[in-house]
């Protein structure tokens, strides 16, 4: 192992030591060159929740009051949502396809939105405009709370406990609940052992699919579970599970383990490795597995380099969407693969990519984004907050999910706008939903 892996080797592991990760900015390399700049630490995990509490500031689709306000949101700026001091002092937010969540200080979790497959938690099927508590799993009395992070997509939400504990809820069809059942119970349930008699322990992250979900155990291995039809949940074969089972090695002869951070999306996964690769496995009908070709795999294989040379290599975190993927170097710099339709690989053009390309920045002669702190996927777009907590955007904007105060779409980042002129401050974290955005904000 060079120096440079060494040293990401050691900061990931010591980035998920602790639970919850603290949120940060870091110091990133400004116009330094890729050798000279400063390599950063792994940001937290989308939806952890942080030491700082920020406000939730929305944009995008409203059909379902995904953004937290009353009205259609006409104007696709960021505005605030409408919760008052439920939504005053948030630690985390996730956005889901209809619906959003957010932990609150203390760890208790509201969410507001679609709430027709019981994504909400609250034990209804109600929609809701403004945010509503999660209930407590299992039919116990009370709320959820105690949580440290929080994912959601598609119809479906799940939250990690302080005690290493999952819990889910919303749509079961595919076994995604996690209990040994395709049920979906109108509140929350715990995600139980692949023996099916206790609750799934020891686990430090969370990543939502909707229909495929992943935790991330502090030994370092990953556990999958629910629809399988592409080798999404990566144990070598196309039956859904119900209860979690492990995601296989690179070599598919035993569990996969030196994981430091998950994603999951759109029918395929991906696992970070202590050693800064990463492996990806799943459908790959528009290059989304980051290996040069478009042939879905049953285990994990790692991400190609740039432009397919070598293994990608100095990573410091991971997104995925429904067919794209983005992953944060150490240098502060980020790449991307797969469907480009709509420029969600913000590298200034609408080409597929079945290898990592780099994201370009926001000048037209800028090659590299660079001084990234964190890294975002939406279905078709994406987000990235910088070392100083400015949000840029870039991809599908059709639905106002760019914050741009336009509902159109660009190919490489540029910065969002708070509805009405009003400034939008320092963000900690965002959420990417479907079409919908949502920033957390420093006040």
């Amino acid at each position: 192992m060079t120096p440079h892996r060494a040293i990401a080797a050691r900061r990931a592991i010591a980035a998920f030591a602790a639970v919850p990760a603290l949120l940060a900015t870091g110091a990133c390399g400004g116009s330094a060159s890729p050798a000279e700049a400063p390599r950063i630490s792994p940001p937290p995990a989308a939806g952890s929740a942080g030491e700082r509490t920020g406000a939730v500031w929305t944009s995008g689709l409203n059909t379902d009051g995904q953004l937290g306000r009353p009205g259609p949101a006409p104007d696709p700026g960021l505005a605030p949502a409408d919760g008052g001091e439920r939504l005053g002092r948030v630690q985390g937010v996730a956005g889901g396809g209809r619906h959003s969540l957010a932990i609150l200080g203390g760890g208790e979790v509201v969410a507001w939105g679609a709430g027709d497959r019981g994504q909400l938690g609250d034990g209804t099927t109600r929609d809701r405009r403004v945010p509503v508590p999660v209930r407590a799993p299992d039919g116990e009395p009370g709320r959820l709370d105690d949580a440290v992070a929080v994912s959601a997509d598609n119809d479906f939400s799940m939250a990690l406990r302080r005690d290493g504990t999952v819990v889910t809820w919303g749509e079961g069809s595919s076994g995604q609940r996690g209990t040994g059942k395709r049920t979906a119970p109108r509140v929350p349930t715990t995600v139980k052992a692949p023996d099916g008699r206790v609750p799934l322990t020891g686990i430090t992250a969370i990543a939502a699919d909707g229909h495929t979900e992943l935790a991330l155990h502090r030994d370092g291995r990953v556990f999958a579970w629910g629809a399988n039809d592409y080798g999404n949940v990566g144990d070598g074969t196309r039956e859904d599970r119900s209860l979690p089972v492990p995601v296989r090695d690179l070599d598919g002869s035993g569990p996969l383990t030196g994981v430091t951070r998950i994603a999951v999306a759109g029918q395929h996964g991906l696992a970070l490795l202590r050693d800064g690769k990463v492996a990806s496995w799943g459908r790959n009908d528009l290059g989304q597995l980051g290996g040069g070709d478009r042939r879905d795999r049953l285990t994990p294989a790692l991400v190609s380099g740039v432009r397919g040379k070598g293994d990608l290599s100095g990573v410091a975190a991971i997104a995925a969407a429904e067919k794209h993927n983005y992953a944060l170097r150490t240098d502060g710099t980020v790449v991307a693969w797969g469907n480009n339709t709509a420029g969600q690989l913000g590298d200034g053009t609408l080409e597929l990519r079945t290898s990592p390309s780099v994201v370009a920045g926001r000048g037209a002669d800028d090659e590299k984004l660079r001084d990234v702190a964190q890294v975002f996927a939406g279905e078709a777009y994406g987000a990235v907050i910088l070392a100083d907590g400015t949000v840029l955007t870039w991809g599908a904007g059709g639905s106002g999910q760019l914050g741009s105060g336009k509902r159109a779409p660009r190919s490489r980042p540029g910065p969002v706008a708070a509805a009405g002129g009003t400034s939008l401050g320092k963000a900690l974290s965002v959420g990417a939903g479907e079409r919908h955005l949502i920033v957390l904000v420093s006040p």
